[in-house]
């Protein structure tokens, strides 16, 4: 293992614990170690795979704001005061928004960076990638079954349902539901006919 992760991990044990207890201490204790072992499965790295549970949990509370924004989200039934006070010490990411009525264990959030989700349920372990929007009109916000992947900059929007192992690809939009293990994709990029000047053209 490298020295400087090494030293991270050291330190996060020290720093993650009053996060850890909460967590171990809540109606969500199994979740957040389901959550933890989808994560380290989902990042395959395996020096991390080596570590303790409470090693991964201190790694992924110090190293991914995503996570603790997921872990923030488990402990909704702790008290404010202290949900109030840990997200003052364990910030979340500044920008993803997490909003459902329920999470399923092992939801993976890869670079978190302008994502959106807003849903009515997520089923268990399912992998949602950088700036997607997963969020509601007029008419409701959409339902994820389990094993469900949406890549980076996909649209999920209204009261659609991704069922169980469905993937949505790169910056694709989702306005209807999406079958039982169906691959939906974005139109390819497809290259514009070159300009051709034609003789009156280059007279003019």
């Amino acid at each position: 293992m490298q020295r400087n992760r090494a030293l991270l991990i050291r330190c996060a044990r020290i720093w993650a614990y009053p996060l850890w207890w909460v967590g171990a201490h809540s109606d969500a204790a199994d979740t957040i170690a389901e959550d933890v072992a989808w994560w380290m499965r989902c990042i395959d790295d395996g020096d991390l795979l080596r570590l303790d549970d409470y090693s991964r949990f201190a790694y992924l509370s110090g190293a991914l704001t995503e996570f603790r924004t997921l872990v923030h989200f488990r402990l909704r039934s702790t008290p404010l005061l202290l949900q109030m006070l840990m997200r003052a010490v364990y910030r979340p990411a500044p920008t993803l928004t997490l909003e459902a009525n329920r999470i399923g264990p092992g939801l993976f959030i890869q670079h978190g960076v302008g994502t959106i989700v807003t849903a009515e349920s997520i089923g268990r372990h399912c992998w949602i990638n950088q700036q997607v929007t997963i969020g509601h009109n007029a008419r409701g916000r959409p339902t994820l079954g389990d094993d469900v992947r949406v890549g980076a900059g996909a649209i999920v929007i209204g009261p659609v349902t991704l069922h169980d192992g469905a993937a949505v690809g790169a910056n694709a939009t989702v306005i209807h539901d999406v079958p039982l293990g169906t691959t939906v994709v974005a139109p390819p990029a497809t290259p514009l006919a070159r300009h051709r000047r034609t003789s009156d053209d280059k007279q003019a």
